[in-house]
């Protein structure tokens, strides 16, 4: 995905109840064309960004999903604690494995300033 390098984040859906991302990119500087691009993440299980100010994506990184919720396993079972995660399964390991086995991937998403995250769905598709 590194095609995306250094593009503006426009702005990002979610939508189908938290089943769909979209992000809206676009490429371009003053006195020249904007290319604008979209990724579509789909099956969303799970994601969480950050966003807080004008961003520029510096990387969509795919991660073995072991190694996501190993990173990310205090927020992880603090939210399931606080708010529910419809897709845990009673501890890290048996999630990760619940999703491993339904063919879900993760992925990092990456900001110069004003954004990071990641998603764990099914797919993943760009223009």
């Amino acid at each position: 995905m590194l095609r995306f390098y250094d593009y503006h984040l426009q702005k990002y859906e979610v939508t189908d109840h938290g089943k769909t991302i979209r992000l809206y990119l676009g490429f371009g500087y003053p006195g020249k064309e904007t290319d604008f691009s979209e990724i579509t993440f789909t099956e969303v299980a799970i994601y969480h960004f950050v966003h807080t100010a004008y961003s520029i994506i510096t990387d969509i990184e795919n991660v073995p999903i072991s190694t996501l919720f190993e990173n990310e396993r205090d927020n992880l079972q603090n939210w399931n604690r606080h708010f529910g995660v419809d897709i845990w399964k009673g501890d890290i390991e048996t999630t990760v494995n619940y999703l491993q086995s339904n063919n879900y991937s993760g992925w990092y998403i990456e900001s110069a300033i004003g954004f990071s995250g990641f998603v764990v769905a099914k797919s993943v598709n760009g223009t």
